[in-house]
């Protein structure tokens, strides 16, 4: 009962969500505190989507535990002209804490986590999408699950890889049910996904592997080298998934990973080929 009216509720969300859009337009917000070693949450986007990232922006601003940094990662290939390339919708941000950074090189979905990893190792880092609008409580259960498990990395929604279908990703179950940290659990970067400090972020950040073998799902890269550096990840209760932004679906890459391409499984494949993963699933 309490799955079917988390998304009959979050149905009616996304139906609302361009009247609250329009309400939220001019939203003023408190300051974040910019504590260095605090947590930080991070994400990328694209020309394609930059006009509707506030919402995404706006939402984190309302958490119930307002993270100490926001990021957004973006490229100067795809915006050169920096800032000047950015609606007023995103720069309104800017004075209440937001970081925008860009990145002298494009890892596309890889962003968000690249530049968190390589320049705030004392942080709790989360990386969310761009394309969604997150509940209050977002930051929280992360934050939640991580003090249970230090040592793992944490996340809302986690799909299970099936060791009898390691290869076809479409046949692993998604699960947003609780879970003690383990080696089965790919976190789903969609709805939210904590990477401690404790965890060692260095392997993550080979840019030239990442782009090799999983150029569109990085959720599958982050898992590959958590299963190669025995990193766990642990999930949390059930967690509705967050409310679509409609108007940014037209370029999504849950099209490309899980459409006719099927990229999903072939990076998978390229991933297991390198890392020998299905040998360290147990």
């Amino acid at each position: 009962m309490k799955k079917i009216l988390a998304n009959f509720f979050r149905s009616v969300k996304e139906i609302s969500l361009p009247l609250r859009m329009k309400l939220r337009k001019n939203a003023s917000y408190k300051p974040l505190s910019g504590k260095k070693d605090g947590v930080v949450v991070s994400l990328t986007s694209f020309p394609a989507r930059i006009g509707n990232v506030w919402v995404a922006l706006d939402s984190l601003f309302r958490q119930d535990r307002v993270p100490d940094r926001i990021v957004l990662v973006l490229t100067e290939e795809e915006f050169p002209g920096g800032l000047s390339d950015l609606p007023e919708s995103v720069l309104r941000f800017i004075p209440c804490g937001v970081e925008i950074v860009f990145l002298p090189f494009n890892l596309r979905c890889h962003n968000k986590y690249w530049w968190p990893f390589a320049f705030c190792p004392d942080a709790t880092v989360i990386t969310v999408d761009d394309d969604s609008e997150y509940r209050k409580d977002t930051v929280s259960r992360l934050l939640d699950i991580s003090k249970k498990y230090p040592w793992a990395v944490c996340c809302n929604i986690a799909a299970v890889i099936d060791p009898g279908n390691f290869n076809t990703y479409s046949s692993w179950k998604k699960s947003s049910s609780p879970s003690a940290p383990g080696n089965l659990n790919v976190a789903l970067g969609f709805a939210g996904v904590l990477y401690p400090p404790s965890v060692d972020r260095t392997p993550f950040l080979d840019r030239d592997l990442a782009m090799s073998l999983s150029s569109t799902a990085d959720d599958l890269w982050l898992k590959a080298v958590e299963l190669d550096r025995e990193i766990p990840v642990a999930r949390g209760d059930f967690f509705p998934k967050p409310v679509t932004i409609k108007s940014s679906q037209a370029v999504s890459l849950r099209k490309v990973n899980k459409g006719t391409e099927n990229r999903n499984d072939i990076q998978w494949k390229a991933l297991d080929g390198h890392f020998h993963l299905k040998e360290k699933v147990k």
